[in-house]
């Protein structure tokens, strides 16, 4: 029950969690394409990072370096279920 707390407290993780779902991103595009506030991305990203949902790699072929944020497997999983729940509130 903890992890979904933290889960639910952290605004902007489900987000996050749904629109990785589309493929790897960085934080900047992220900001500019979700209407998750910076500080509560960050937030999110290391919450994230700590359950083993998203991993972070550093793409130094780009200059500023690009800190690359992909969904991991469990990730996926956790991600499609949000989408469902999501789907599920949708209905009338």
């Amino acid at each position: 029950m903890a992890l979904v707390k933290a889960l639910e407290t952290q605004s902007g993780a489900m987000r996050l969690l749904m629109y990785l779902m589309k493929g790897p991103s960085y934080v900047t595009l992220i900001l500019k394409e979700t209407d998750i506030p910076n500080i509560q991305l960050l937030r999110s990203v290391n919450l994230l990072l700590d359950l083993k949902l998203i991993q972070k790699k550093v793409d130094s072929s780009t200059y500023p370096k690009r800190n690359i944020i992909t969904l991991t497997n469990k990730g996926k999983l956790v991600a499609q279920k949000v989408k469902e729940i999501e789907a599920l509130l949708k209905e009338p």
